[in-house]
């Protein structure tokens, strides 16, 4: 990890992990530091780049999203960026990845019906850019590792 970054910083970065709405007093309270030492630091973190922004963590199952996968993507040689940029405009893609190995490309994509994955999985199977899929149905969505 960075080295301008103590434990201090990582504790402050697990409690915006855990809740973005935490306010920097009850951030300065759990770390045992003076509130203009939290807003200092907060402000480190973010001009650093290591904060990028605060967000909030959807239920998607409430939003009517009941099937969540990932989809591997093989394609054709020269082919990624038009692919990703039709994926990137589709609502039922929230994830565009370019990876190495077997496949050039995963995406993390929910949909509220069978019928709607399926109508889509055909679909990038037609894609002229796209050789074969892989899709994997996510069962469960554990929270991430705070950062050590």
């Amino acid at each position: 990890m960075n080295e301008i970054v103590d434990d201090i910083d990582k504790k402050i970065i697990n409690l915006l992990l855990f809740d973005a709405d935490i306010t920097n007093r009850e951030i300065a309270k759990r770390c045992n530091i003076a509130l203009g030492t939290a807003n200092n630091r907060i402000k480190k973190l973010y001009l650093s780049g290591i904060i990028k922004k605060k967000t909030i963590l959807l239920d998607y199952e409430k939003l009517g999203y009941m099937i969540d996968v990932l989809i591997a993507l093989k394609i054709r040689k020269g082919g990624f960026y038009d692919i990703a940029q039709r994926l990137v405009s589709d609502q039922n893609v929230f994830l565009v990845m370019d990876i190495t190995g077997d496949y050039d490309a995963e995406i993390l994509a929910r949909f509220h019906t069978k019928r709607q994955l399926d109508e889509f999985i055909k679909k990038l199977q037609h894609d002229q850019s796209v050789e074969y899929t892989r899709t994997r149905l996510i069962l469960n969505v554990y929270r991430e590792k705070e950062i050590k």
